[in-house]
């Protein structure tokens, strides 16, 4: 990338470099894009539908040291979100400032676990009321509709798993080459590595495109796999895919036997916070995660995934 830049008379600044890898990227994306756009049309024309429209839902959010935004998150939720959901369920890991104040002042419940995400949000699932459940980081905000768009999304019955298009900030600024990879990798990664499970519904998110799931769903396979410090909701993601929905009236329950549809919907936006990615310098941030997937790709066991936190993670408040 370098030699091509000083060919072209130009320094090679990470700038310019950054450029070329973006517009690289998009280009990238926009076919996939228009692929993945036709191809869910064609599924949701050809899906039948259920009354969802009354299905309660529950916001959880996972926290450790979040007292600088996690209140203005839970009144976003509750004061701007029409119609709102049924509850807030703050999921603190063990914060050493205001969090759980700021939280519980806000409106939130508050639930107590040890430190860890995937734990955190099972343990806020556990004390969820609600039929679905909606995963929303604190620093992440959703459209004002999100609850509307649950509903719509899960009265398609072989939809498990619903997050939004990411929109990934810095002090307000679009990032918008670890936007635009954020999004590809959604359907580069199945699509290329499991094929055959893309064309059954597969899709790979992540917990900044605010996650949403049937209740039901969620805890007949477990919850999250909350021994996995990374990519926790990559595997939940596979493993709501691999087991399908549940059917059947409450209390009736059965596998339906359909592989489950996991689905990213393109007109609404999930904006998050880059301040990690801003830490680090954006092509070193998706360097990290490129390795850091690739590992959970290749099976690495949670231990390998732990020392990769501990030697590359550093906590950015």
């Amino acid at each position: 990338m370098a030699e091509l830049l000083e060919a072209a008379g130009r320094p090679a600044t990470a700038e310019a470099e950054a450029a070329m890898a973006t517009a690289a990227v998009m280009k990238t994306v926009g076919g996939l894009w228009v692929a993945a756009s036709v191809w869910d049309v064609l599924q949701d024309a050809a899906s039948p539908r259920v009354d969802t429209s009354a299905a309660r839902v529950s916001v959880i959010i996972p926290a450790i040291n979040e007292e600088r935004v996690i209140g203005d998150t839970v009144r976003h939720v509750l004061r701007e979100w029409q119609p709102p959901p049924l509850e807030v369920i703050v999921a603190d890991g063990g914060s050493t400032d205001g969090t759980v104040e700021a939280a519980r002042k806000a409106g939130a419940r508050i639930v107590r676990c040890g430190r860890g995400r995937g734990l955190q949000m099972n343990t806020g699932a556990e004390a969820a009321a609600g039929e679905l459940l909606l995963f929303l980081h604190a620093d992440t905000r959703l459209p004002t509709d999100a609850v509307a768009c649950a509903r719509q999304d899960f009265s398609i019955p072989r939809t498990v798993l619903v997050g939004f298009r990411p929109l990934i900030l810095d002090g307000g600024r679009p990032m918008w080459f670890s936007t635009a990879n954020n999004w590809a990798k959604t359907y580069y990664g199945p699509m290329l590595l499991r094929p055959a499970s893309y064309v059954r519904g597969l899709r790979i998110m992540f917990g900044d495109q605010g996650l949403c799931c049937r209740a039901a769903d969620f805890r007949a396979v477990g919850g999250y796999r909350a021994a996995l410090p990374l990519m926790e909701d990559a595997e939940l993601c596979l493993d709501l895919h691999s087991a399908g929905p549940m059917a059947g009236a409450q209390g009736q329950l059965s596998r339906c036997g359909a592989r489950g549809r996991v689905r990213m919907r393109q007109d609404r936006v999930a904006a998050t916070s880059g301040r990690r990615i801003a830490a680090w310098g954006e092509l070193r941030a998706n360097a990290i995660f490129a390795y850091i997937s690739l590992l959970w790709l290749a099976g690495a066991a949670p231990a390998e995934l732990h020392a990769v936190q501990r030697r590359l993670y550093h906590d950015i408040r």
